[in-house]
């Protein structure tokens, strides 16, 4: 299972290598948004893992655009981040899909594992056709 991990800083990409690495995740490195949508019309990852430094306008536009885009509207989203964090988890829930993810962090290594099982693992129990 290919896993996108969104990150601009290196050092935070190789945390969070090190931290998936161990189960056996085929884990791609995105440094830029074009390259994003570039790579994932020709390898269709599974899940995407963006931090919230990582969209040049706002997390909310990048959602969307991933959203309206036929390649990547069913790819699962896991946001990680503080003050996304906070400014989603005020939202209505009905303002985004059941594909996105919104982690804290510090993110915990259990919570981000439970978060790519579900949507690699069992995700025909969370997805409705």
């Amino acid at each position: 299972m290919k896993i996108f991990i969104c990150e601009q800083d290196p050092y935070r990409a190789k945390l969070i290598q090190d931290i998936l690495g161990v189960y056996n995740y085929k884990l791609i490195t995105v440094n830029s948004q074009s390259d994003l949508f570039r790579q994932a019309y020709h390898q269709k990852p599974s899940v995407i893992v963006i931090n919230e430094l990582f969209p040049k306008k706002s997390a909310t536009d990048m959602l969307s655009k991933l959203r309206d885009d036929p390649v990547t509207s069913k790819i699962p989203v896991i946001f990680i981040g503080t003050e996304l964090y906070s400014e989603m988890k005020d939202k209505p829930a009905y303002m985004f899909d059941n594909l996105t993810e919104f982690l804290q962090e510090p993110i915990k290594i259990k919570n981000l594992r439970h978060y790519i099982d579900r949507w690699t693992t069992l995700r025909s129990l969370y997805i409705k056709h």
